[in-house]
């Protein structure tokens, strides 16, 4: 009787030893990225939108850097071209928060991919 409970008592630490030891758990770590979409708008609208957008997609920390850039959370847009347009924007930086960002201004602004 003693033997079976040293017996078990040796495979269920082997067990919890393994369970815990064997547990290797990675890090998920965001993709960079950047996106070039050409924006057939005047550029002040189009830097407007950016944030307004960037706002409503809930991207953190939204803001201002220069003129031409806004920083939302581990992304950021950069705009150049004539005041009147088109405009190109550099969208780069966490690569879920690119895809959504470039999505809307695909979607609601007349842009296409570069």
């Amino acid at each position: 009787m003693r033997l079976i409970a040293c017996v078990a008592t040796v495979v269920i630490g082997l067990s919890v030893f393994c369970v815990s030891g064997c547990d290797d758990k990675q890090k998920v770590t965001s993709q960079e990225t950047s996106v070039t979409l050409s924006v057939d708008m005047p550029r002040v609208q189009t830097l407007q939108f950016l944030k307004q957008s960037a706002s409503t997609l809930k991207l953190s920390d939204v803001r201002n850097e220069n003129d031409d850039t806004i920083v939302a959370g581990a992304s950021k847009a950069v705009a150049s071209g004539p005041e009147a347009g088109p405009v190109t924007v550099i969208l780069s930086g966490n690569e879920n928060s690119v895809t959504q960002w470039s999505g809307m201004i695909m979607e609601k602004l007349p842009a296409k991919k570069l």
